[in-house]
């Protein structure tokens, strides 16, 4: 395997991907987890200042529970922005 999409019998490229879009998708993936961790991480220590919050296991539970539910949402972003990307194309 090449790597590339099989030809048709009429010699045109079966699936015609875009050139860079597995590039681009492991950037937007990286930038994502990013995301995730700064929001499940920034978010939770504001809240919880502003709450009066003063445990620090406290926060740190936060903090997990919000990079737990931030990561799932945010490659949910990645793949609904990808999904339309594709969809844009024909």
């Amino acid at each position: 395997m090449s790597g590339r999409p099989a030809a048709r019998r009429d010699g045109k490229p079966g699936t015609g991907k875009r050139p860079g879009s597995r590039l681009l998708l492991a950037a937007a993936l990286v930038a994502a987890i990013l995301a995730a961790f700064s929001i499940g991480s920034l978010v939770p220590e504001i809240l919880s200042g502003l709450l009066g919050i003063d445990s620090n296991a406290i926060r740190l539970a936060l903090k997990a529970v919000a990079v737990v539910v931030a990561l799932p949402a945010m490659f949910y972003v990645v793949e609904r922005l990808f999904l339309n990307r594709a969809s844009r194309r024909k």
